[in-house]
């Protein structure tokens, strides 16, 4: 009798182990290249939604991200990947699952691809932050246009990002071309370089160097500046005459992965619910169609900026390939 009770636990505890839900599903891989506050709002909200599911995110840096894809294929461990920048998705959309099953009625007509490989992400607008204080301690108007930062008021005063290292820098880049051409874009860019403190290696770079004092003019996120307004800062966000520069990104599946166990629920989440908290509390930009901003201070923006080429690959490592300041 005694053994045959030993035997019957041991049969129950095998029976709760592979049939009483304590384990969790195979894990699920997001890479994701949001800043990291971003990315906390979204394990946040995983967390709440899908308890018992085994989801990971990952940062990863554009760059990194889009050369681990075209080396790795769909071999990538990533099973999701999200915020990567449009010029990366368009050429590597040969990796990615066909999402034309998913519901994208969140969506504004016609902003997704036509070839159903990825969705938009966010619109991340640029915008130049100042040190209103300082703006008023001399004297200064704010400025209106890109040629109104080549005052030698500034010299020493204003950082950029590196258009080689950074999707927002890239972004003025583009820009400028768009406005004037290759060749004089670049003279305006050497002509900058001279009030320039600093060309940083990422998008953030401008804003770090004007909390810590050194400039008083960043070209930058305008989500970051406007989160330093909200904490206190004496700071103001200015869109120029010829509207706000910006960078789109997109989210998708690695083919195959649409295949295994919850890959397609947490995604289909992903691109309605986690969607719009990324766009309405951290990157307004008319992604979705309910979309309503919930940051405070956060401008209306009255203008895009001429980005035509955004999305093309091409595009962007011919000019990069140019980018000479010397």
């Amino acid at each position: 009798m005694k053994k045959l009770l030993i035997v019957l636990l041991s049969v129950l505890m095998l029976s709760c182990t592979f049939g009483c839900g304590s384990s969790k599903s195979e894990r699920i891989v997001i890479f994701s290249c949001q800043e990291e506050e971003r990315i906390q709002a979204m394990k946040l909200a995983i967390a709440e939604k899908f308890p018992d599911l085994d989801i990971v995110i990952e940062n990863v840096g554009t760059g990194n991200l889009a050369a681990k894809i075209k080396t790795e294929g769909t071999g990538i461990e990533a099973d999701i990947i999200v915020d990567l920048e449009a010029a990366h998705m368009e050429n590597l959309k040969d990796n990615f699952a066909d999402l034309s099953s998913f519901d994208t009625s969140a969506f504004i007509d016609g902003i997704n691809p036509s070839h159903n490989k990825y969705v938009m992400w966010v619109k991340q607008y640029c915008g130049i932050t100042v040190n209103a204080a300082y703006f008023r301690e001399h004297g200064w108007e704010f400025p209106k246009t890109y040629e109104d930062l080549l005052d030698s008021k500034y010299q020493g005063l204003l950082a950029m990002p590196d258009p080689t290292t950074s999707g927002t820098g890239y972004a003025y880049y583009l820009n400028m071309v768009n406005l004037v051409g290759e060749e004089k874009a670049l003279e305006y860019f050497k002509a900058l370089a001279a009030n320039a403190k600093q060309f940083t290696s990422s998008g953030s770079g401008p804003i770090s160097l004007l909390k810590q004092g050194e400039i008083v003019l960043a070209m930058g996120m305008v989500f970051q500046g406007v989160a330093e307004i909200n904490a206190g800062a004496d700071y103001a966000v200015i869109e120029l005459e010829t509207g706000d520069p910006y960078n789109q990104t997109g989210a998708a599946i690695i083919a195959g992965r649409e295949n295994k166990e919850h890959v397609a629920e947490v995604f289909q989440w992903f691109i309605s619910d986690a969607h719009m908290i990324d766009c309405e509390q951290f990157c307004p930009g008319n992604i979705l169609k309910n979309e309503q901003t919930k940051i405070p201070n956060y401008p209306q923006i009255a203008r895009d900026a001429d980005m035509n080429g955004l999305d093309n690959i091409n595009r962007k490592t011919e000019l990069l390939g140019k980018w000479d300041l010397s």
